[in-house]
């Protein structure tokens, strides 16, 4: 019994424990102490707690007060994090530069406020990004030359609808045919539909399908807004739209998920077929099934340097195009953020997806 309960409880709460000091409240002491004489208690238990606290404070504030609080606590725990990975490459090389601790006190605080400085710059920064991709012959050649908007990882709630509005207004700017959003594009419980108002003003028909953030929260409540403001919602189903042929798979934790759902639905061999599905899995089952292009987002290319390393390790395909066989599979960096309000060696996009023309119309699978 005892150990189990080590298993069960104590050594994950010890894993977290070394994580959460280690790269969050470690770098912050380790600079205060070369800068300042030890802290006294208050002191420490704000570097220690004041994070987590304000988020735990945020969750009983309903509306944007606490939304806004929440995006506070989680962006001090990402500029927390940044200053981790200076103080690391510090440790290197303060053994070999004779600097004062007092100096390089003040060097550390410099170089992590200009970081942090520049990732909440970039963080608001939207990119319309044009992608590229070339139609089959053995599809039909009335689709080339249509623009798709991809819209990925928004983060309502983690971001305010103010940013929504910049979002719809950019989509609308580059007057795109059909407007495709995959997944996150909410994160916070009773997100409003007001709040969402704007995206029923898209200047083309839009389809949405979900992603992991809203399985956590209100998913059904999520989808009946959505679909109140003229947006279709696909739930493992799909559409057509003129010459496409749209399928939505719901993001889930098992990798069979789109082998198991497209085993439900058939591949019209007369449209030009795009497979919406939240993460970057199961792209050979898509292409075996017959889809043609298929868009991702939730990897939001890392984020955060240097943490694009450990995203890569769990979605090796973290950012742009990639063929799959015959189909072409594009993961977008996302459109927004989660957590902090940060982007480093990152950014916020809009991918306008321009269907082309192949420029080599050799042998191409039909669907089964």
């Amino acid at each position: 019994m005892i150990g189990n309960l080590l298993r069960r409880y104590v050594a994950p709460v010890a894993v977290i424990s070394v994580f959460y000091f280690g790269l969050l409240v470690y770098p912050v002491l380790r600079i205060w102490y070369l800068l300042l004489p030890p802290p006294g208690t208050t002191i420490l238990l704000i570097i220690m707690v004041g994070p987590l606290a304000l988020r735990m404070a945020a969750e009983a504030i309903p509306g944007t007060i606490g939304r806004s609080l929440s995006a506070i606590a989680l962006t001090w725990l990402g500029v927390c994090f940044l200053a981790f990975t200076v103080v690391v490459c510090w440790e290197i090389a303060h053994l070999v530069l004779p600097l004062t601790p007092r100096l390089w006190g003040g060097l550390l605080c410099l170089i992590v406020a200009v970081l942090a400085l520049y990732a909440m710059y970039n963080a608001q920064r939207l990119t319309t990004a044009d992608v590229d991709i070339e139609v089959p012959p053995t599809a039909p050649q009335s689709v080339v030359g249509l623009r798709l908007a991809q819209v990925s990882d928004v983060h309502i709630g983690s971001r305010q609808p103010g940013f929504l509005r910049r979002v719809v207004a950019s989509v609308n700017e580059a007057q795109p045919d059909q407007v495709l959003i995959t997944g996150d594009l909410i994160d916070f419980r009773g997100i409003t539909e007001s709040e969402l108002a704007c995206l029923g003003t898209f200047n083309a028909p839009a389809t949405f399908i979900i992603g992991n953030h809203e399985r956590y929260v209100d998913l059904e409540a999520i989808c009946q807004r959505l679909r109140n403001l003229g947006i279709t919602v696909l739930r493992n189903e799909s559409i057509v739209a003129g010459d496409l042929q749209i399928i939505g798979i719901d993001d889930a934790d098992a990798r069979d998920q789109v082998p198991k759902h497209l085993s439900n639905l058939q591949p019209l061999a007369d449209r030009y077929r795009i497979l919406l599905y939240h993460r970057p899995d199961g792209a050979e089952a898509a292409d075996a099934w017959g889809a043609q292009l298929m868009l991702c987002g939730h990897t939001h290319n890392g984020q955060i340097l240097p943490f694009n390393l450990l995203v890569r390790r769990i979605f090796p395909r973290i950012l742009g195009r990639y063929q799959i066989g015959q189909m072409i599979l594009y993961v977008s960096p996302g459109t927004g953020t989660w957590g902090p309000v940060l982007r480093l060696g990152s950014r916020c996009e809009i991918s306008m997806i321009c269907l082309q023309a192949s420029a080599n119309p050799s042998e191409h699978r039909s669907p089964q």
